[in-house]
């Protein structure tokens, strides 16, 4: 059962420190809100642990699932992903055939102009020399 157990306190559950949580955790914005929800606790020596002995058995049951290991590293594979989609910015440059052209403009906050970027194909040497 691993749960420690204290006369005046009650079951000791096992906890870790909110920064090494906020590691754990993808999202550490959602530490504070599981906290209000009682799914697990932040005490005051940010120390975070599960928010009752119910709570730790559900979590260790959930855990020792058949399959779990692997469904836990596909879902982090997804968020990875995901979240990898909002740090990244892909243009897909289709129309410079043919003489099509861009032109790509960056501003600063203020929306001033900073750079004016043109983008265009240039002729391979070889194509050039068949003319």
């Amino acid at each position: 059962d691993n749960l420690e157990y204290d006369q005046e306190k009650g079951h000791m559950l096992p906890q870790i420190p909110l920064h090494k949580a906020r590691q754990i955790m993808t999202r550490a914005d959602f530490i504070q809100s599981y906290d209000a929800i009682n799914i697990f606790t932040i005490d005051s020596k940010a120390m975070v642990r599960a928010d009752s002995v119910p709570m730790m058995n559900a979590f260790r049951e959930i855990c020792a699932e058949e399959g779990f290991d692997e469904y836990l590293e596909a879902t982090l594979d997804r968020i990875s992903a995901i979240e990898s989609l909002g740090r990244t910015r892909e243009l897909t440059i289709k129309d410079l055939w043919d003489g099509g052209k861009y032109r790509v403009t960056t501003r600063n906050a203020k929306g001033a102009i900073e750079k004016l970027i043109n983008f265009e194909v240039e002729e391979k040497e070889e194509d050039k020399d068949k003319d």
